[in-house]
């Protein structure tokens, strides 16, 4: 008798702990992990599992962290899903199973079973391989009231289901929610930020006269020029040589001439012989003219007065060009205008004639007023490989103009268009995109 009372105050005491560390478990998974794997201090069983509706089996006795897609677990989930209908604990067998499920139980589970609910989402599943006594059964139920109690205390409703219900039942938030779909519709400007920088308006290109290559860069970036200086030269190597060969030929063909000019007094042949002379000496002096008048042009001077515009000349020392290629811009750094680059996916919202405001990073807090010259048709690549519209804007009259290459955000502003619209149109083209129609 007094063995028995022993047994009993140590289950209850068992019971106690595993209630308490349950109680005052931190999470969810604290909570499953104790009721499926501390629960065998108060009742031998083989397997247990802790199934939610939502989660499905969360917990599985002897693993911390379970493999969804194991065949035990799959099969577990289903047998699971068949016994969520019933509501109060039951001691099962592979004969309360279908057909599709009972032919698995020998392979992953002993003889008996219990079904332990939690309320309508969750429940727990002890399997072992002794029949259930009703004290074990009253014991697990018991445990499985702290398991629920301890659950709710981390499960809370979803509170956008609940701003809803209040919603439904508030004819006061059922005005806000008018007055939000009323303001949603409220007619705003359109806008798109673009990246821009002030560029000259009416700059001078100053181009290679001829091929050749870059010999030497006489200014550097942003330096004041006056009419007249030099600005670059080419190598003048090869048209030296070239000169220097078509010098000899002439003189050898002035010399060949006065020859022949000498001999025709004697020689008749000689006679027929000097007009060929004279139009090749002619045609050498010519050439030699020409050579000297293009190594007069390889020194490039500045057609007019302002800022040389042009990247680092190092880069530019030995480079060849071409007749025609642009080297460098002179321009007033005052004369400026804005240059933008519009992606592709807001090209649609620009269109000449839009106001255009400049932030300028150098001073943000004094917008630069501007209306859209032009928008090109076709992108064009920048120097980040991404694709854009250029955008020419002219300042508007009466305000300063920022100095050249200043660099800021340009807002376009288009078309008047809801405010919905305004907010959301990038979302729901990327949407659109996303989805494919």
């Amino acid at each position: 008798m007094m063995q028995v009372e022993t047994g009993t105050a140590l289950r209850l005491a068992t019971l106690l702990d595993v209630e308490g560390r349950i109680l005052r478990a931190e999470d969810m998974a604290e909570i499953g992990f104790v009721a499926v794997n501390d629960a065998h201090a108060l009742v031998p069983y083989r397997q247990s599992v802790l199934w939610s509706r939502a989660g499905g089996v969360e917990t599985v006795s002897g693993l911390a962290l379970p493999d969804r897609n194991a065949p035990f677990l799959l099969w577990m989930e289903a047998v699971c899903r068949h016994l969520s209908s019933l509501a109060k604990p039951a001691v099962l067998s592979a004969a309360g199973l279908p057909a599709e499920l009972a032919g698995q139980w020998g392979e992953w589970l002993p003889p008996h079973a219990l079904w332990l609910p939690l309320g309508a989402e969750a429940a727990l599943f002890y399997a072992a391989e002794a029949e259930w006594h009703e004290g074990d059964v009253a014991l697990l139920a018991r445990l499985g009231e702290a398991v629920t109690a301890s659950r709710g205390r981390f499960q809370r409703p979803s509170r956008l289901a609940a701003g809803l219900a209040r919603l439904k039942t508030s004819r006061k938030r059922q005005a806000v929610a008018l007055g939000l779909l009323v303001l949603s519709l409220f007619p705003v400007t359109g806008s798109v930020l673009a990246p821009a920088d002030m560029v000259p308006a009416h700059p001078l290109v100053v181009r290679s006269p001829l091929d050749g290559v870059v010999d030497r860069i006489h200014v550097r970036p942003n330096e004041q020029v006056a009419e007249g200086k030099p600005l670059f030269d080419l190598d003048a190597t090869q048209l030296t040589g070239r000169l220097d060969v078509a010098r000899q030929q002439y003189a050898t063909a002035e010399a060949e001439y006065r020859q022949a000019a000498q001999a025709q007094v004697f020689d008749p042949k000689a006679k027929a012989q000097v007009a060929i002379l004279a139009g090749r000496a002619e045609e050498r002096a010519a050439e030699v003219k020409w050579l000297e008048s293009q190594l007069d042009r390889i020194r490039v001077k500045s057609p007019g007065s302002g800022i040389a515009v042009l990247d680092d000349p190092s880069d530019w020392i030995g480079r060849p060009v071409v007749v025609g290629e642009k080297v460098m811009l002179v321009a007033d750094e005052t004369d400026t205008e804005v240059e933008a680059w519009l992606s592709v996916a807001d090209a649609g919202e620009a269109r000449p004639g839009a106001r255009l405001t400049l932030f300028l990073n150098s001073r943000p807090l004094s917008p630069v007023r501007a209306v859209v010259l032009n928008v090109a048709y076709e992108p064009s690549a920048r120097p980040d490989a991404t694709l854009a519209h250029r955008v020419r804007a002219v300042l508007a009259e009466g305000q300063d103009k920022p100095h050249l290459g200043l660099k800021g955000t340009a807002r376009i502003d288009g078309d008047t268009v809801p405010l919905i619209w305004w907010l959301f149109r990038k979302p729901l083209v990327a949407v659109r995109q996303f989805v494919g129609f």
